[in-house]
């Protein structure tokens, strides 16, 4: 303790030398002071704390997850590829019903289905690029991701023969004689080749209806859409659109 510590009892001088030292700040004074704030705290950082180490996946957890995701996958895939299907068959259907509405504003223009310019014909290959196309009846030609090769022909009409998958021209279109019916001057139909057998059945029953479209799977001769499957099982599908 210095002279300074504890001087209430001390002499006046003694006293007074004390206020003058603190007036003017005794370098001893000052020292201890100055030791005091900077004596280091003991406890302060006298123990450093680590953060747990991240556990990893085992072996089990992983295959867990890969577990639920092969169900899920199981559970999924076959509906994506239904809808994959069923949206091919929605574009082939609206591209049919597209091609029968410009078929009908040619007919409603020339009165008669024929060539360009209302050429009096029963005969044109590729009638929906070569016609309907270039005279502004169609914005595109007739396609559709059911076959290897879409294609509209104007052909010419028969008498009321037996409809057959292969004969161009010929349909039974209320599906009840079996015989044919589009009857007249020429008939507009569609080829579509290489269609498989369940596409085939399906288009079939999407523009034929509940009706007619209740094809085996493998041929079916009724209504506007007729078809027979080959060994293969693919084959060639046949859309009436208009005749006259």
């Amino acid at each position: 303790m210095t002279q300074c510590e504890g001087s209430s009892g001390a002499p006046e001088v003694v006293r007074g030398e004390c206020r003058r030292k603190k007036a003017i700040g005794d370098p001893e004074t000052s020292r201890e002071a100055k030791d005091t704030k900077t004596q280091p705290v003991a406890h302060m950082n006298s123990t450093i704390r680590t953060s747990p180490r991240r556990r990893g996946f085992t072996l089990v957890e992983m295959i867990g997850v890969l577990a639920v995701i092969a169900v899920l996958a199981g559970l999924l895939i076959p509906r994506v590829f239904s809808a994959i299907g069923q949206s091919r068959i929605n574009t082939a259907a609206l591209g049919y019903n597209s091609l029968k509405s410009a078929s009908l504003l040619y007919f409603g223009k020339y009165g008669r289905f024929g060539g360009a310019g209302g050429l009096a014909t029963n005969a044109v290959a590729k009638w929906d690029s070569t016609v309907l196309l270039t005279e502004g009846f169609l914005e595109k030609p007739f396609e559709t991701q059911l076959a290897s090769t879409n294609q509209v022909n104007l052909v010419a009409a028969l008498g009321g023969i037996a409809v057959e998958a292969d004969v161009d021209g010929t349909y039974d279109l209320a599906g009840v004689t079996g015989n044919n019916t589009a009857i007249g001057t020429s008939v507009v139909e569609a080829v579509l080749l290489n269609v498989s057998a369940d596409d085939a059945k399906e288009l079939n029953d999407r523009i034929d209806g509940a009706a007619l479209g209740a094809g085996s799977g493998s041929s079916d001769l009724k209504g506007r859409v007729k078809y027979a499957i080959n060994t293969g099982n693919v084959g060639t599908v046949h859309l009436y659109i208009a005749h006259k």
